[in-house]
């Protein structure tokens, strides 16, 4: 005998619609801003906590931009291990453990690799991590940005409000 709660859809639907929008909102962000440009606006969005802000601005960048070749990777190794009789979706526990073994170790290795071949290129061309670069285009903070923080900052605060002062109300 199964018991459905209203509480407990509202909560559920809740935490689905938080998934949807920060799936939907960083899609949107990753798919219209440049690497570059994302890397240069997180620079200077956290220039004032301190000097070592380059490094970790090259490393979200750096995330941001293999994320989508690993997944190809890892739809090629799902193949492979397809095509070898490798079923992911039957078996045994012990089983499903190899089985995910065997797509994990191949990332591993894959993604090893193609960092170790970037740190290379990075060292060819003159990277050096914390050093001062110069930029192509210099950044201005506009009217427009200060429209999109309001309207952000009054998205989050109506959220805020929401959860504090309205969620404890029954209905």
């Amino acid at each position: 005998n199964v018991n459905i709660y209203t509480e407990g859809v509202l909560t559920g639907s809740f935490v689905i619609l938080r998934v949807l929008v920060l799936i939907i909102s960083s899609s949107i962000l990753t798919l219209t801003t440049k690497p570059t440009d994302l890397n240069n606006g997180l620079e200077s969005l956290l220039k004032p906590f301190g000097k070592k802000i380059s490094i970790l601005a090259m490393m979200i960048s750096i995330a941001l931009r293999f994320i989508p070749t690993l997944f190809q990777e890892t739809e090629k190794i799902l193949k492979a291990q397809a095509s070898r009789g490798v079923d992911f979706n039957e078996g045994k526990l012990k089983e499903k453990v190899n089985q995910i073994i065997s797509l994990l170790v191949p990332m591993f290795v894959i993604s090893y690799k193609k960092a170790e071949d970037l740190a290379y290129a990075m060292e060819a061309r003159g990277y050096i991590p914390g050093e001062k670069r110069t930029k192509l285009v210099k950044m201005k903070f506009t009217i427009k940005d200060v429209i999109y923080m309001f309207s952000v900052v009054l998205m989050i605060s109506m959220i805020i409000v929401y959860r504090v002062v309205l969620w404890d109300i029954k209905w």
